[in-house]
């Protein structure tokens, strides 16, 4: 079976972009890589997620589409919505489509008592882009990063749970 990610165009509906993949979390992953894909945000454009036919004999899989040209919850999907699956029903990718996406709770870093390596883990583990993504948010190179991230201390330790916290919030 083949599940399929296009990035397509409005005006003409062009396929822009397609990959195709045999398991279903690896075209979610695609799926949400592009979703997360800043330079699209304002393009007549869609990334749509296609399951193959069959994959439920029910067919009651969704096509998602995800317009870039749209906010979040009126026609455009974030990338990090926890409610994206591979198997949703096309109720629910409508639901997703048309509603902003739930706020995952804010951490407060500062107090946060596990060691700042597991606490950064952690942090970086909700971004979209992982560890890199995350030494970019806090403004840092990648390698003095990593090694915070295996243990090597900081002095600026608090500052940058600060940092975090106030990220977390924003974004």
């Amino acid at each position: 079976m083949t599940w399929i990610v296009r990035l397509r165009a409005h005006d003409n509906g062009r396929i822009v972009e397609s990959a195709t993949f045999r398991a279903p979390d690896a075209a979610m992953a695609a799926y949400r890589t592009l979703l997360g894909r800043k330079e699209l945000v304002g393009e007549p454009l869609a990334a749509v997620f296609k399951p193959p036919q069959g994959v439920d004999p029910a067919g009651n899989v969704a096509t998602l589409f995800s317009r870039f040209d749209m906010p979040v919850g009126y026609g455009r999907i974030a990338a990090d919505d926890p409610r994206l699956d591979p198997f949703l029903t096309k109720d629910a990718g409508n639901e997703i489509a048309l509603s902003a996406w739930p706020d995952r709770p804010v951490v407060d870093w500062e107090t946060d008592p596990r060691p700042f390596g597991e606490c950064l883990k952690a942090w970086h583990a909700g971004i979209l882009g992982g560890r890199a993504a995350a030494a970019r948010e806090l403004r840092v190179p990648a390698t003095t990063y990593k090694g915070w991230c295996d243990g090597r201390g900081s002095p600026a330790e608090g500052a940058i749970r600060r940092l975090m916290t106030y990220i977390d919030k924003d974004s």
